[in-house]
Order: C-alpha cells, then sequence, then structure tokens
C-alpha cells in the first residue's frame, strides 16, 4: 500500500515543500499526495512533473489524490531534483506591483507599458514572476495583457502567485500566465543568473 502524505487544509507552498522533503528523503515507490484544492493539485503535480516524476490525479469528495510515481514508469529511474548551484543561469523578470516605481501612480503606469514595449524588442527573458499588486498585470484588463501573451507564445513562462491572486479576490480574471506559489517564485529568483526588477 503507497504511503500517503495527508495535507488537507495547507495552503500552498506547504503541499509543494512536503512533497519535495518526501521526494529527496528518497522515496523509491508510489506514494499519495492528499490535497483539498485546486491550486495545490497545480502546483504539487507542477513540482513533480519537473522533477522528472510521473503524477495521476484523482478527484475524490474531499479534493484531489495525486499518486506520484519517482520511477516515472522507467526501471532503475528516479525523480531528478535538480542542484540549485550548477542550474542553467537564466534572466527572470520579477513584478512586485504593477506599476513602475515609488512615485506617481500615473507616471508608474506609464512606464510600465513603456517598460513592456520595449522589452519585447530585446531578448526575452525566460521566466516573468508575479506577486503583491504585479499579479494585476496578467488579469484580463490589463493594459499590457497584449504584450504579456506575446511574450508567452514566444516561450517565455509566466508565474503568477496563487496566494496573491486569492488575497485579492481575482482568480477568476487571471488571462495569462499559470497559477504558482511561493516556493517556485522563491526557487526561479534563486537559480536565476539576473533578476530584473522594474
Amino acid at each position: 500500500m503507497p504511503q500517503i502524505l495527508d495535507l488537507t487544509g495547507h495552503a500552498c507552498p506547504l503541499p509543494v515543500i512536503r512533497t519535495k522533503e518526501a521526494l529527496e528523503a528518497g522515496a523509491s515507490q508510489d506514494f499519495v499526495v492528499v490535497v483539498d484544492n485546486e491550486a495545490a493539485r497545480d502546483n504539487v503535480s507542477r513540482f513533480a512533473q519537473s522533477r522528472g516524476c510521473a503524477v495521476r490525479v484523482a478527484a475524490v469528495d474531499n479534493g484531489f489524490h495525486l499518486t506520484i510515481s519517482p520511477a516515472a514508469g522507467q526501471p532503475g529511474e528516479s525523480c531528478v531534483l535538480p542542484n540549485l548551484e550548477v542550474a542553467p543561469p537564466t534572466t527572470a523578470v520579477v513584478f512586485a506591483s504593477d506599476r513602475m516605481g515609488e512615485g506617481d501612480p500615473a507616471l508608474g503606469d506609464i512606464l510600465m507599458r513603456a517598460f513592456f514595449q520595449s522589452l519585447v524588442q530585446m531578448p526575452v527573458p525566460q521566466k516573468m514572476l508575479f506577486y503583491n499588486r504585479g499579479v494585476f498585470l496578467a488579469l484580463d484588463d490589463s493594459a499590457v495583457l497584449t504584450e504579456l501573451k506575446g511574450l508567452e507564445e514566444m516561450g517565455v513562462e509566466l508565474l503568477v502567485c496563487g496566494t496573491c491572486l486569492d488575497f485579492y479576490k481575482v482568480r477568476e480574471r487571471l488571462a495569462v500566465g499559470q497559477v504558482s506559489n511561493m516556493f517556485t517564485i522563491l526557487e526561479t529568483q534563486m537559480q536565476a543568473g539576473r533578476l530584473i526588477r522594474p
């Protein structure tokens, strides 16, 4: 019988962190992670898959059962845990606000639009992170939505803080990018060779 990791009632990033700990502890057999919300389901699934694991998701009355296979279906293989010190350097752009700078809000809006109009003319970053009021840039009424969609089509990974979307009650308005969590946002910043904070 597989080990069960019951993480119901826990908000992200804790389900991701507990899953990471289970993998780092040397889990070699399938184990089941139990979560009770879609954000945790998606974040744990993406995390495990990024480590080379196979994930099967089953909806149950109280949430979701995620069966994680460290062997990824291949005998003798195990999930690969990347070493942050040797990860290839990336450029990540971090948005903690929907405005650029600390001065006049109207000027901050103008500068942010100019930033995105300039950004699409340059070599694009690998990842963009959105948290706190930065998540408003990824919503359906964002002044830079066209640019963000274009960047995503070019392969830029857009990670949007799920806790922030829920705090501002705007999750259903997310129009670009994928819902992420603080563990992934922090990991991305630690792996990045260059961080840009407009």
